[in-house]
């Protein structure tokens, strides 16, 4: 249930987005950006915190109070709905 909900957020968000970030001039780094910025705030934080800050899971799961292996479920589940955002962008021909 929750995960069809955070689908159709991140699809809504994707909408507002369609015409974001037109300074990148690759269409595959624009659906990226578009992807990353429709996650939803807690997954977005998330891959942010590992991506481009390097934290560990550890580091994440002691400031967000939650387990190593949450943080492991939800990074799983920001790369699943990342992977359907571009695939969605794609098939629109975003």
């Amino acid at each position: 249930m929750m995960r069809r909900f955070y689908q159709l957020e991140q699809a809504i968000r994707e909408a507002f987005l369609r015409d974001a970030f037109p300074e990148y001039e690759d269409p595959q780094l624009r659906r990226i950006a578009r992807a990353v910025h429709s996650l939803p705030r807690f997954h977005r934080q998330l891959f942010c915190l590992v991506r481009y800050e390097n934290w560990s899971y550890d580091e994440i799961a002691a400031r967000f109070d939650i387990s190593v292996r949450r943080v492991e479920i939800e990074m799983g589940r920001t790369f699943f709905m990342l992977s359907q955002s571009l695939d969605r962008q794609k098939r629109k021909g975003w």
